[in-house]
């Protein structure tokens, strides 16, 4: 009996060491490395880029830097900074043209004003010169034309539409211009008409006066004489 139970408690320890020893050891664990967080790319400032170049077509396009040289040169120096640093530093790139756009914008502002004074004071000039021949009686419906397109560019020019105000301005300047001409040459025509007219009736009463003397000399008496 004990024999048997020795036996049998031998054999329980062995199933049981024989299956510890068939267990796979398990591994070690391998720390895992902390993920990089990288931070966005910046994108290109395209959309600058693009309303900057406009900005500066249009000011060149009027002159409008010979009206704000400063704004003008701050604009196109960080224009050329921004195109330097795009897809290099959009950061940087985008900063300098922001500024690009907001001193092109001030050009447009301040020299789009000058612009817009400068024709309209060249229009006015021709005005005043076909006024002052009195263009408005003596060439009535060329006149209303220019005065038209003068009306025409006051309108534009307050609607901030530089291109068609400077246009029209020019326009009835140019009018003007003709129509002065022309009141001129009917001026002159008349004029010369009056001194004809002036120079035909001096010249009537001298003969008139030669042939009053003719006959006083040959003893007749003077015409209208008793």
């Amino acid at each position: 009996m004990k024999r048997a139970l020795f036996i049998a408690l031998v054999a329980a320890v062995s199933v049981i060491v024989a299956s510890c020893a068939s267990a796979p050891a398990k591994p070690a664990e391998t720390p895992q490395p902390t993920p990089q967080v990288t931070a966005p790319e910046t994108p290109a400032p395209e959309a600058e880029l693009a309303k900057a170049k406009d900005l500066q077509q249009k000011a060149d396009t009027y002159h409008l830097g010979d009206f704000d040289p400063d704004d003008y040169a701050t604009a196109t120096s960080s224009l050329k900074a921004g195109e330097d640093a795009y897809g290099k530093d959009n950061v940087a790139s985008k900063k300098s043209l922001d500024q690009s756009i907001a001193s092109f914008s001030t050009v447009i502002d301040k020299g789009g004003a000058g612009y817009l004074a400068k024709a309209k004071a060249d229009a006015d000039s021709s005005k005043k010169a076909a006024d002052d021949l009195k263009a408005s009686v003596a060439v009535k419906d060329d006149y209303g034309k220019a005065q038209d397109a003068y009306d025409k560019a006051g309108k534009e020019g307050a609607a901030g539409d530089l291109g068609a105000a400077g246009t029209d301005y020019a326009s009835a300047r140019d009018q003007f211009t003709a129509v002065a001409a022309t009141a001129q040459q009917k001026k002159d025509r008349a004029t010369r008409a009056l001194d004809e007219t002036d120079q035909a009736m001096t010249a009537s009463e001298k003969n008139a006066e030669d042939a009053q003397n003719a006959l006083q000399a040959d003893g007749f008496a003077p015409a209208g004489a008793q």
